[in-house]
Parts: C-alpha cells; sequence; structure tokens
C-alpha cells in the first residue's frame, strides 16, 4: 500500500494550487494530487483572476503567476462591446478600465485564462510525481488499523496503486463533493435556476481583439480572448434544472460524446441574438464545450453557516468543496486564497488537524462574505430576480488578517483586493486568530 502525507482529491486548479501550497510551506511533504480523468484535456471554461486572486497565486507558486501574466500579454484585447437586446444599445469601451485602476490601486493587474489553461499552467510548474492522473477514487475510510490514516480506494491509477493511504486528506473535488459528502454530510448543493455552457473557438484575428458581452432575454452571452489564437465564450440562461444532472466535478469534465447536439441547444437558445454571435457559436469545436447548471449552497441560510461547515479529523476541503458559490468572478480567485492560506497554516503548525482547522477558522467567515456577495450581483443581473436580490441583508463586513487597514466601513473592493500573504518559510512563528466557527 502506497502512503503520502498528503491526499489532494481533484486536480483542477484549486487541488493543484494546494498541492503547490503545501510543498511551499513544507518542501518533504509527500503530497498526491488524485485526478479522475486520464490526460488534461482543453476545455471550454474561463476563469478570470481579480487582484486578490493574482496576490494569492503569487504566493504559493510564483511562476504560475508570471505565466498567467505572460500569457494575458498575447491576448490583445482592446475594447469590449455592450449590446443590449431590451434597450437596443449599444456601447464600445475602450481597453479595460477597471483592471486598469485595480493595478493601479492593488499593484497586481488582473488576469484571464481558459480554465484549462491555468490547470496546465499549474500541473506543469509541479514537481514531478505529484499529480496522478486517471485516479477515480471509489472510497474514503479512516484506517481500522491506523486511526492517524486514511484509505483511499483509487479505481484506474496510472501508477498501478488501487489503495493509498494518506495522513490527511483535501477535497477539492467541486460542487458536488464526495469529500464532504463523506466528512460534513450535509447534502448536495442547490440548483439556482440558470445553467451554463461554455466553450473554446479559434479567435478571428491574432491582433487585435474585441471582446463582447449580449444581454438578451433572460440570457447573457460573453465572448473574450484567452489568448493569441483561442477565445472563449459563455452562455448564461434563466431556466428549470436539468432532468439529468452531472454529480461530479462541475468544470472538470467536458461533453465530447454530445458536444454537437449541445452546440445546437446553444443555437436554439440563442436564435434571437445577432448573427455575429450564431457564427461565434458555430466555429466551435464540439469536444471543448462544457455545460452544466448553477449550483451553490445558501450562503444566506443559517446566517451563513451552511456554505461552509468546518471538518473533523484529518480532512478539509478547498474551493467549490467548501464554498459553491455564483460565478461572477471570484471561485477562483477564492480557490487561489484557499490554497495561500492553507498554506500558511501548515507552515505555522505543520502537516496537522490543528493546522486545518485554523485555515477554516480564517477562511469561512471571508468566503461567506463573498458568497454572500456574488449571490446578490448574480440575482440583481437577472430581471425576475432583481427583487428578491434587494431584499437581502449582508452579515457584517468581516475582519480578515491579509486585508490591509481594515475597517468595518471600509469600500468592498479594497477588502477584497488589497490584500497580502507572508512569504512562505518554515520560521514563521504560529499564532491563532481568536474566535471560533460555529457548524
Amino acid at each position: 500500500m502506497k502512503k503520502v502525507d498528503v491526499a489532494i482529491v481533484g486536480g483542477g486548479p484549486g487541488g493543484l494550487a494546494a498541492a503547490h501550497g503545501i510543498l511551499r510551506a513544507k518542501p518533504s511533504a509527500k503530497v498526491a494530487v488524485l485526478e479522475r480523468r486520464s490526460e488534461l484535456t482543453p476545455m471550454g471554461a474561463g476563469i478570470v483572476l481579480l487582484s486578490n486572486g493574482m496576490r494569492a497565486l503569487s504566493a504559493i507558486c510564483p511562476g504560475a503567476a508570471k505565466r498567467l501574466l505572460d500569457l494575458n500579454e498575447t491576448r490583445n484585447s482592446t475594447a469590449t462591446t455592450y449590446i443590449n437586446s431590451a434597450t437596443k444599445t449599444e456601447k464600445l469601451v475602450k481597453g479595460n478600465p477597471s483592471w486598469d485602476d485595480k493595478e493601479r490601486r492593488y499593484g497586481l493587474r488582473p488576469a484571464s485564462a481558459a480554465w484549462y489553461q491555468l490547470q496546465h499552467i499549474l500541473a506543469d510548474e509541479l514537481q514531478p510525481g505529484v499529480l496522478k492522473l486517471g485516479s477515480r477514487v471509489t472510497s474514503i475510510e479512516c484506517d481500522e488499523d491506523d486511526a492517524s490514516g486514511v484509505q483511499i480506494s483509487i479505481d484506474g491509477s496510472s501508477d498501478d496503486v488501487d489503495v493509498l493511504k494518506a495522513g490527511f486528506v483535501i477535497g477539492a473535488d467541486g460542487f458536488f463533493s464526495r469529500v464532504r459528502a463523506k466528512v460534513v454530510g450535509d447534502g448536495n448543493p442547490t440548483y439556482q435556476g440558470s445553467r451554463l455552457w461554455r466553450a473554446l473557438v479559434p479567435r478571428a484575428s491574432k491582433e487585435e481583439f474585441q471582446s463582447l458581452v449580449y444581454s438578451g432575454e433572460n440570457y447573457t452571452f460573453l465572448y473574450y480572448a484567452a489568448d493569441s489564437s483561442t477565445a472563449c465564450w459563455v452562455l448564461a440562461k434563466t431556466m428549470p434544472e436539468p432532468e439529468k444532472t452531472d454529480k461530479t466535478s462541475m468544470q472538470a469534465r467536458n461533453q465530447e460524446e454530445n458536444g454537437e447536439e449541445i452546440i445546437r441547444e446553444v443555437l436554439d437558445n440563442i436564435e434571437d441574438s445577432n448573427e455575429e454571435i450564431i457564427n461565434i457559436v458555430k466555429a466551435t469545436d464540439p469536444a471543448s464545450v462544457t455545460t452544466h447548471g448553477v449550483y451553490v449552497r445558501d450562503p444566506f441560510a443559517n446566517e451563513g453557516r451552511d456554505l461552509w461547515k468546518p471538518a473533523t479529523g484529518p480532512y478539509t476541503l478547498i474551493g467549490d468543496a467548501a464554498h459553491p458559490m455564483r460565478p461572477v468572478g471570484n471561485g477562483t480567485a477564492m480557490a487561489m486564497e484557499d490554497a495561500a492560506e492553507l498554506a500558511c497554516c501548515v507552515q505555522s503548525f505543520g502537516l496537522s488537524e490543528e493546522a486545518f482547522r485554523e485555515y477554516e477558522l480564517r477562511r469561512i467567515p471571508r468566503s461567506q462574505f463573498v458568497a454572500q456577495k456574488s449571490q446578490i450581483t448574480a440575482m440583481a443581473s437577472y430581471k425576475k430576480m432583481s427583487e428578491e436580490a434587494s431584499k437581502l441583508q449582508l452579515m457584517k463586513m468581516p475582519n480578515h488578517l491579509r486585508v490591509a487597514n481594515f475597517s468595518e466601513d471600509m469600500d468592498y473592493e479594497d477588502w477584497l483586493h488589497d490584500i497580502a500573504f507572508p512569504e512562505l518559510s518554515s520560521e514563521v512563528p504560529a499564532f491563532h486568530v481568536t474566535g471560533k466557527v460555529e457548524a
């Protein structure tokens, strides 16, 4: 039976970032990232890392942060067109004033990429042998012969390992996390009334690129550059819950087998849009399409405590497994923050349950507040949900040890983005955040 110090279930950006953080804080640790897919193929989901996400990524893997910024230099995106079909208005915004402002205020420029590009960069920067492709976890059980260990059964591992023993387990396995179901057991997230389709397409031009935001009847279509040769599009539409729900990680599965059928479905849903959008969708590689419903844990339920409940024992969660929230540009950045904070706790308290509980204590209040803001922002963008969104009451902005010059009335953008992590080294003294996270 192979033994590791830490097994991370899920090889998306969150899981890979967690591996980087732990190995940066404790280079001698034996870490295994278990990813069920046998290869990391390109998929259509896009991500944005605003200044807070880039700051966290820089703390745990400076090489990945630099490569992501270098990749953004090749996008050459010069403007964005905003079209509203209801008001029949069209606006052209040159450059990216919002990102320019964040770079000026917080010292680090945001970046965007295809989801798979960040995954590939993080995987490439990881030391060989850590990422275990083709490793589908079938069960997670405490070792009856050793109370300090966890036995993980694996199907299809490239290392021909069918049982792995780990001292600690991190769930980075998405919205419908099997690790969360095992250690917290609080049911599945709930459908939020909207569905997403995402895909990759060749860029129309390798020179200047113009992004597009189109607001139609109950849907929004986004189109933006991933790099010099590839663009991403996203369709979000309010609709009933799909009859068949994929309970795997939401962005870790493409739809190659029925991609052409999904593209036809997209075209049916945007038949009232303009010709440019229709042509963009028709140019899509069917193998790159992903589609899923939006599922979250209500960040307002039980005073926010239902979003992320602390684990017990040698387990913890990261990213969507910990805090599934509305996809408004914060999810990946929060996963990077999770990884950086977990690394800080490991460097202070070692690989221990104490480190995991301290990590949760630090991360849960901030995640609750960001999830509440994301929920309001997403609901307000739909006419039929905007009134309900206006009635939601935000929790008190929590103090967070990484926020510079915290005050209770500070601007949310400053609270979110103006953060800093200490340099990861073994000589940082341990300290605890005062307080307790209630289940």
